[in-house]
């Protein structure tokens, strides 16, 4: 930025009335300021000092930068709020790192909800998609990079193929989830500290209600992943508590055994059983 040059000039970072200036002398304090006139007939020749951040672009390049941000403006006018279930199951989603060099979505509030396609070949290929899906929307647009960006719309449908795609994987993580939420809404949840840090302690209730600010998103991921991969997974709990109580069972049968004397039998028993009674203890005291 030089003495003489001329700017566009707008008081919010993405809204606003657009003004020429003229730079007219940069100032020599922290925090930097600029002293600029404002050219347009009606200002009268007024002269402020503002921060750099108000000075957007060069005057003669306000055209191309004004259509950007207006490109900008639509793709992210649908964008979701933070709280938004969908918002939080796609977060819980990505959070897995499943795609990491493939495709990602954004978070922050200039961009949230956003799709960003890196290889747009290879997520087609993977979701079993026409290259074109992910032009549905006709604000999708390529930089000059490769990568597409598409609007909340387009985010959400990817999301739920792929869900469908890791639905085992997802839906164990779910279950964990849950598991955790549980167990912290009744002892709380500790964040070991560093150095002096002693740490800190959330309580069960604050636990609780995150848990249960958590549960729409979770469920709604669960029917991205589909009942088939739901049931499933509540089959092989059910089948996985089975094993356990008959290993329990077979385990006091194996004790009584041994303490009537009956060695033998009781060593046969173990081995027919065909899992140590250490990992069957041990699988219990996981679950």
């Amino acid at each position: 930025m030089e003495v003489g040059e001329r700017w566009a000039h707008r008081t919010a970072p993405h809204h606003g009335p657009v003004g020429e200036v003229e730079v007219l002398k940069i100032g020599a304090q922290r925090p930097v300021r600029i002293k600029v006139r404002f050219v347009a007939e009606d200002a009268e020749g007024r002269e402020e000092w503002v921060p750099p951040a108000r000075l957007r672009v060069l005057w003669q390049n306000k055209d191309a930068w004004l259509a950007r941000e207006q490109q900008w403006s639509e793709l992210t006018k649908d964008s979701p709020d933070e709280e938004d279930p969908a918002f939080r199951a796609v977060i819980i989603l990505f959070d897995e790192h499943l795609w990491d060099g493939l495709v990602t979505f954004g978070v922050n509030y200039r961009d949230r909800g956003l799709l960003y396609v890196e290889d747009v070949p290879a997520l087609a290929a993977l979701l079993d998609v026409p290259e074109h899906f992910f032009h549905t929307d006709p604000r999708a647009f390529t930089d000059t990079d490769g990568t597409l960006t598409a609007p909340w719309p387009t985010t959400v449908e990817v999301a739920r193929l792929l869900a469908r795609a890791q639905a085992d994987h997802l839906v164990a993580l779910l279950d964990q989830h849950e598991r955790q939420a549980q167990q912290e809404a009744i002892y709380g949840r500790y964040y070991r500290g560093r150095g002096k840090n002693p740490g800190t302690y959330i309580s069960p209730e604050i636990c609780a209600e995150v848990d249960h600010s958590s549960k729409p998103a979770r469920d709604l991921l669960r029917q991205w992943c589909g009942t088939d991969a739901v049931e499933s997974h509540e089959e092989l709990k059910a089948l996985r508590d089975e094993v356990l109580r008959i290993g329990k069972l077979t385990e006091q049968a194996i004790s009584c055994l041994r303490q009537a004397g009956q060695t033998k039998a009781a060593d046969r028993l173990e081995r027919e059983l065909g899992i140590p009674l250490e990992t069957l203890r041990q699988a219990e005291r996981d679950d």
